[in-house]
């Protein structure tokens, strides 16, 4: 009888554990989705700026770089200064995104989990 209660209750403690994991999970989840949610907001809010600064930058420096220089020649530096700033911003927000490590809480109280109950391969007489 005892060992019927036993196994009862490590089932049970087994199946709330499981439960508390599938918990974490979705709480996990639901972060990194804002998380990843609101950089993609800045990024769709950021390339329309660059996109209507490259248009007036472009213009408005290459008409006084015309003063020094051919014309063809000044657009095209103004073009690609214009670019590069805004693939810089882009490219720092996707390294923030690149580097974000989906579910990390929730994978580190499985492994914990899993070795509290599996023995290591190590260990084993």
């Amino acid at each position: 009888m005892a060992l019927a209660n036993q196994l009862r209750e490590l089932v049970d403690a087994f199946s709330e554990l499981v439960a508390q994991h599938l918990r974490l999970a979705r709480m996990e989840l639901a972060a990194d989705a804002r998380f990843v949610g609101l950089r993609v907001g800045v990024i769709a809010a950021l390339a329309p700026l660059i996109l209507v600064g490259y248009g007036f930058l472009c213009v408005a420096l290459a008409l006084t770089l015309r003063r020094v220089m051919a014309a063809d020649l000044a657009f095209l530096i103004v073009g690609v200064l214009n670019l590069l700033i805004g693939g810089v911003g882009i490219a720092v927000v996707g390294r923030q995104l690149g580097g974000r490590k989906v579910m990390s809480a929730t994978v580190a109280e499985l492994d914990t989990s899993t070795s509290l109950v599996l023995p290591h391969p190590e260990k084993r007489p």
